[in-house]
């Protein structure tokens, strides 16, 4: 098992580059302060590396605010020191540091950077599970992911492949299991001889307190423990301010820490400290584990304070938070306590227990849970007359969640909304005329349509949302009757009844339609609509946390509408909203539809091996953790990158086995999936099969999809592929530029090539770019001015990997012929070139700029006339 090795690379070294260069221009040092595990010794370290290398004289004082005896600073030395925030600094140093250094604060590293950082450390790249389970322990705290894969190794729990490092069970497993020490972080008391409950100093209590609780204000952190006690924590950055019900909460971080202050907690300190939690006053609802010990543990207790509100909100607040085993235990031991509900209330908890045990995969049990959400419903309605509505909002809330929580189950056991669509028909008979929720259900039916990657009926019916309805009212099917929410064929009446004029959606349904609606118009072919869309969701979000408006489907849509419409180098400009949630429990995105993301950019980019390796991580970690039904995903996507690389076995059988499974194609990347397909079908010469598939998209209207789907053909030349794309009328700059492309071949016009090939470029697609470029110079005069530009574009175009499911680009590097003189720096280009270096990876070892070394290749292209990468 790969051991975390002493060399490293450098981390942050955005930050480090900003950080030398200020002490170079200003001779003024810096002194480096973060949370506890941060590594800001670490960052201060390669700040002084990066000085010494500069010829600037060093002088580093590491972890400042636990130093000894005064130390001397040598005349003309930068001061590059660390320290933890907040702590003080020992007397006789502090005037130094403030006169010599500028502060420079240090957060904790993104989830990128983790992986990076713990995939440089031991020498392999990480599966999926081993980052999310990394992840989840530390929050990118350096410290935290060093002692939670130490200890995920010594357990045993990880393994060595050919390709990566795996962790060999499900990362909640693996995370229930870490044990570290608190000391690693928390360090010395606030005072010698200063204790408190159970012998821990007050900063360890009340840290513990805070781990216990979950979420804690700080005006009840500091009423349980003091004042003094509640700043210092929060100054030292041990525990995080977060956003919960509009209200600012405390959470210990990292969480590893706050699972190691837990396990460590024996019996009386967790009850005393539930039970002080559960006496504060109601703003912050308690966390659901604490409800659920209150009702299993001690229900007579507590009973005063836990009732059924209080249940469903703590089971609501599971459901919200992903924690779905505690959402079904919280109704199950609800139940058991004998908690007085009303029938509405009884709906509700049955309905939330229902949601989580679907989203567990235990499908018959939600069904169940469903039926009895129902029959609570009925109860809840009463006797009424035939013009009474049944119910007031909040009945109508709970009702509306009922429909659609069936018809997501129903979509999610059809693979498609056959009976998911019928469901949410007959439930507009269950609403008044003029009521709001009608809204709501015809949203909803964009949304299925929309998860069943029929996008042109989503848009269709989307467009109707704001059109005016007739106010035609025929008679209403007894709205709970056993049979009304279980109809699988539309209900043989008029239209349901609806208001002249339609109310407008509620606000969290209306952002989901929204970022789902750009989804249907990235399919569509019209990108430019789709990010405008997204643009107005980004400008009301400005007035609001991320909580409230960052979503699974937002998310989603932001990275096909960008990548898919503007390219990569343009997705790279929008992670922000990636970044802001990564940290946030309430927005899910799975570890395996990461790797989804990971392997569709780095196809864009032209970096096939990366595409490969993360394709093939996404399709093992779908298949065990899920989503489900998103595995065709997976493997069309494998399949399509196994072909662009020749691996034709693979990709054939990937093919054969995408098409095993029912209904691929009926999600929300279903047309996206039967684009890789005609991709893989055109890499394996089956062009008529691809052409069928292409043409069906065209015919469907998704015409983003098509021009998607038809990319491998266009780039092989292949002409009737050229013919379709050439004459679509999509917007956005990648479809345009396929476009153009397609154009460009049918012309064998060289100059267009060239320049389709420079915008491919331009916007991050190099494998388009190199294409592009390669036809260009086999089209070309050679010694023609075109064919210099293609083969100058070739030489500093780097595609890693051969795509030599296509045009034979890429592969290995060839030599300098010999005779040729090369400078100095020319020759070293050329040598890392030829060990296959990109040209990020020779500018970083050769500490120059990715331009300069770009500007080395040409004039080793003006002397040889060869181009150093196939």
């Amino acid at each position: 098992m790969p051991a975390w090795k002493k060399a490293r690379a450098v981390l942050r070294a955005d930050t480090v580059a900003r950080a030398v260069a200020l002490c170079v221009d200003t001779r003024r040092g810096v002194l480096v302060v973060g949370p506890p595990g941060a590594g800001a010794s670490r960052c201060a370290a390669d700040i002084a590396a990066g000085l010494r290398a500069a010829g600037i004289p060093v002088s580093v004082w590491d972890d400042l605010d636990r130093a000894g005896a005064h130390r001397a600073l040598p005349d003309g030395a930068v001061l590059v020191a660390s320290a933890r925030v907040g702590a003080a600094l020992p007397p006789g140093y502090r005037e130094v540091v403030s006169a010599r250094t500028t502060r420079l604060p240090l957060r904790n590293l993104t989830r990128g950077q983790s992986e990076a950082a713990v995939s440089a450390a031991v020498g392999a790249p990480l599966s999926a599970r081993l980052v999310e389970a990394l992840w989840a322990c530390s929050h990118g705290n350096l410290t935290a992911l060093r002692a939670t894969y130490d200890d995920l190794a010594t357990r045993g729990l990880t393994r060595r492949t050919c390709d990566r490092v795996e962790l060999t069970v499900d990362p909640a497993t693996a995370i229930a299991g870490v044990a570290v020490d608190p000391q690693l972080w928390i360090g010395a008391s606030t005072g010698p001889g200063v204790v408190g409950p159970d012998g821990l100093d007050p900063v360890t209590d009340a840290l513990t307190t805070v781990a216990l609780a979950r979420r804690i204000r700080i005006q009840d952190l500091e009423r349980l423990h003091g004042c003094e006690v509640a700043s210092d924590l929060v100054a030292r950055a041990l525990v995080a301010e977060a956003q919960h019900n509009g209200a600012q909460v405390l959470v210990v971080q990292p969480p590893v820490l706050a699972a190691a202050l837990r396990a460590g907690a024996d019996h009386r300190r967790r009850r005393d400290a539930y039970g002080a939690v559960l006496a504060l006053p109601g703003i912050v609802p308690p966390d659901p584990t604490i409800v659920l010990w209150a009702l299993s543990e001690a229900p007579a207790t507590h009973a005063g304070r836990v009732d059924a509100p209080a249940a469903l909100a703590a089971a609501r607040a599971a459901l919200d938070a992903h924690d779905y085993r505690t959402g079904v235990e919280l109704s199950v031991a609800a139940q058991r306590a004998g908690l007085e509900m009303t029938p509405l209330q009884q709906a509700e908890l049955a309905l939330v227990a229902g949601s989580c045990l679907r989203l567990l995969d235990r499908v018959q049990e939600a069904a169940v849970m469903f039926e009895r959400s129902l029959e609570c419903l009925r109860a809840a309605a009463g006797p009424r007359g035939d013009d009474d509505e049944p119910g007031g909002p909040d009945f109508t809330s709970v009702l509306i969640d009922n429909v659609t929580a069936r018809a997501d189950l129903a979509h999610y056991r059809d693979r498609g909304p056959e009976n998911s669509l019928p469901l949410i028909e007959a439930a507009h008979g269950l609403l008044t005329p003029g009521h709001p929720a009608h809204s709501v259900l015809d949203a909803l039916t964009v949304v299925h349509l929309s998860y069943a990657g029929r996008y042109r009926e989503a848009a269709r019916a989307h467009a109707e949302l704001g059109a005016p309805q007739t106010d035609a009212a025929p008679p209403r099917p007894d709205p709970l009757h056993p049979t009304t929410l279980q109809a699988t064929t539309p209900p043989a009446t008029t239209p349901h009844p609806a208001p002249l004029h339609r109310p407008p959606l509620p606000a969290e349904w209306e952002r989901r339609l929204e970022a789902i609606h750009a989804l249907a118009l990235d399919a569509l072919g019209q990108s430019d609509a789709a990010l405008a869309v997204l643009r107005r969701l980004a400008r009301q979000s400005r007035t609001m946390n991320h909580h409230a408006w960052a979503s699974e489907e937002y998310l989603a849509a932001l990275l096909y509408v960008v990548l898919h419409g503007f390219g990569v180098n343009t997705l790279f400009a929008e992670l922000a909203p990636f970044i802001a949630v990564e940290q946030d429990d309430s927005v899910r995105l799975d570890h395996g539809m990461r790797r989804v993301a990971d392997a569709e950019i780095a196809l864009a980019a032209g970096d096939l091996p990366s595409a490969v390796s993360a394709a093939s991580d996404a399709l093992d970690t779908i298949e065990v953790d899920g989503p489900e039904d998103f595995l065709p995903r997976a493997i069309s996507l494998y399949a399509l990158v196994a072909a662009l690389s020749g691996q034709t076995a693979t990709a054939e059988e990937q093919l054969r086995r995408l098409r095993s499974v029912h209904g691929y194609a009926n999600s929300p990347v279903g047309p996206e999936i039967r684009g890789a397909e005609a991709g893989v079908l055109f890499c394996l010469g089956r062009s008529e099969e691809a052409l069928g598939i292409v043409r069906s998209l065209v015919d469907d209207g998704l015409l983003g999809s098509a021009v998607r789907a038809a990319l491998a053909g266009v780039l092989m030349a292949d002409p009737e592929s050229c013919r379709i794309v050439a004459e679509l009328e999509v917007s956005g700059d990648v479809p345009v530029l396929v476009r153009d492309l397609a154009a460009a071949n049918l012309a064998d016009n060289p100059r267009r090539l060239i320049d389709a090939a420079q915008r491919a470029r331009g916007h991050g697609l190099l494998m388009v770019a190199a294409a592009a470029a390669d036809r260009a110079r086999t089209l070309a005069t050679p010694g023609s001015q075109h064919h210099t530009l293609a083969e100058r574009m070739l030489a500093t175009t780097e595609i890693s990997g051969s795509l030599a499911g296509l045009t034979g680009l890429g592969g290995p590097a060839r030599w300098v012929p010999p005779g040729v003189t090369l400078t100095r720096r020319e020759s070293q280009v050329a040598e890392l070139v030829g060990q296959g270096l990109t040209n990020a990876e020779i500018a970083d070892e050769l500490h120059l700029s990715k331009r300069t070394v770009e500007g080395h290749l040409n004039r080793i292209y003006t002397k040889t006339g060869t181009r150093l990468r196939g």
